[in-house]
């Protein structure tokens, strides 16, 4: 796990599926942390209200970290996630407690409405929000 960006207020965002801060202004001006994440296995300290965001492959690691940090995992986001292969989903994930969303683009070759909504079937307390230009770079500011 890597720090991107030390904030100055109670909140941390895990991020999975990028080495990078998507938008350093935004991240900046709301004062969160912004950490990377390669691994679910990471070491993590967990103190105050954590977020994981999950882009692309690195959506289900994102889910899998939400549900061994439950205790202060209170908001996941998947983005442009595929579903799994096989369709199915390690225990625990569909457990967890946090509020989730679903972001996808329209216009994403690899993911796009299809896959939001088998999301949206499998994690029904999350809101899916589907972008009718996007693309499967929805990290990324226009």
């Amino acid at each position: 796990m890597r720090l991107l960006v030390d904030g100055v207020v109670n909140r941390k965002i895990v991020l999975f599926g990028s080495g990078a801060d998507p938008d350093p202004e935004l991240t900046w001006a709301r004062g969160i942390t912004l950490l990377a994440c390669d691994e679910v296995s990471s070491p993590f300290s967990p103190t105050g209200p954590t977020a994981v965001v999950g882009w692309s492959h690195a959506g289900l690691d994102a889910l899998a970290f939400a549900a061994v940090h439950s205790d202060v995992v209170d908001r996941v986001v998947l983005v442009a996630t595929p579903k799994p292969e096989d369709e199915s989903l390690p225990p625990g994930i569909t457990e967890n407690h946090a509020k989730s969303l679903l972001l996808f683009g329209a216009k994403d070759p690899l993911t796009g409405t299809r896959h939001g909504t088998w999301w949206q079937r499998r994690l029904p307390s999350a809101r899916l929000e589907m972008y009718p230009d996007g693309t499967h770079d929805l990290l990324r500011p226009t």
